[in-house]
């Protein structure tokens, strides 16, 4: 069993990456690949240790960027990287992460504060790379009486806050983030320049009128390498669809969960959805073959 989609301390995920490999271990995942967002810092702090004290299994190095596509942002996961060649284009500077999001964070408490919302003014962001919108979005739910402000889907979930507030024109908390995230070809060319594969992440986590002609409009870019067909928010059927999809389409198929610890507490590491874990078989066609940290 496997998976290919989890997060750490170095982005918003709440478990350091030994305690990945400890838990990993413990469920007897054969293959994993922590993917934080445009970030790998948590491979130098596996540097640090001895990981086969930790994990028997192989790891795949990986990273999920933020990209801007068509006016949408997406996220593109990359494995099977050199993680220096990765460093050396800039792409995962943690300074510049810090810059963008803090000042992200400082617009929409200006909004709340225009619109009598309820928050902690002295919010900022000083380590790990978590969003402006995670941040925001904890914060005001900790204030009960700032549910009258939202819908019914945001205030239950922070990516209905991210997908219909942040990422709406029509909102006051909208952010244009796509002026800062490298394309879907800049994002590929780094990639694949590091020896990389790219996989489109999650598709039906974005918002978009009909999924499969959003998919067809990325895939016909001859850009990706592949999809990831299980993820914690598809269903069995989206997860056959995607499956058949790549088949079809000659892609190459992966699976992770997107575990971020008690940031996500209902996501389990090792699976796509409740007592559904990632088959190995899935992806050995192109695990098989790539560099293991």
């Amino acid at each position: 069993m496997i998976d290919l989609h989890i997060h750490t301390t170095s982005s918003d995920g709440s478990d350091e990456p030994n305690i990945i490999l400890t838990k990993a271990q413990e469920l007897g995942l054969s293959y994993i690949s922590i993917t934080d967002h445009d970030s790998i810092g948590a491979y130098k702090k596996l540097e640090k240790i001895k990981i086969d004290k930790h994990f028997s299994g192989k790891i795949i190095p990986g990273c999920e960027f933020s990209v801007a596509y068509n006016g949408t942002p997406i996220e593109i996961l990359a494995y099977d990287i050199d993680l220096k060649t990765i460093e050396e284009t800039g792409i995962v500077s943690e300074e510049k992460f810090l810059q963008r999001e803090n000042q992200y964070l400082k617009t929409m408490m200006i909004v709340c504060k225009n619109l009598g919302i309820k928050y902690d003014n002295t919010l900022s962001i000083a380590g790990g790379k978590y969003f402006a919108n995670q941040v925001l979005y904890f914060d005001l739910k900790k204030h009960p009486e700032n549910e009258k402000h939202f819908s019914a889907e945001v205030w239950k979930g922070v990516n209905g806050f991210y997908r219909t507030c942040v990422n709406n024109e029509n909102s006051p908390f909208y952010l244009n983030q796509l002026k800062n995230y490298p394309s879907i070809q800049e994002i590929t060319k780094i990639i694949k320049s590091a020896g990389g594969k790219s996989f489109l992440a999650h598709l039906y986590v974005y918002y978009a009128e009909d999924y499969e002609e959003f998919l067809n409009s990325i895939v016909s870019l001859n850009l990706i390498d592949g999809i990831e067909c299980y993820h914690s928010l598809h269903t069995m059927d989206k997860t056959n669809f995607l499956v058949n999809f790549c088949k079809s389409h000659n892609l190459y198929l992966s699976g992770g969960s997107d575990y971020h610890g008690k940031i996500k507490p209902k996501v389990i590491l090792g699976e796509s959805m409740p007592g559904l874990r990632i088959p190995y078989e899935l992806s050995e066609k192109w695990l098989s073959t790539c560099r293991v940290f």
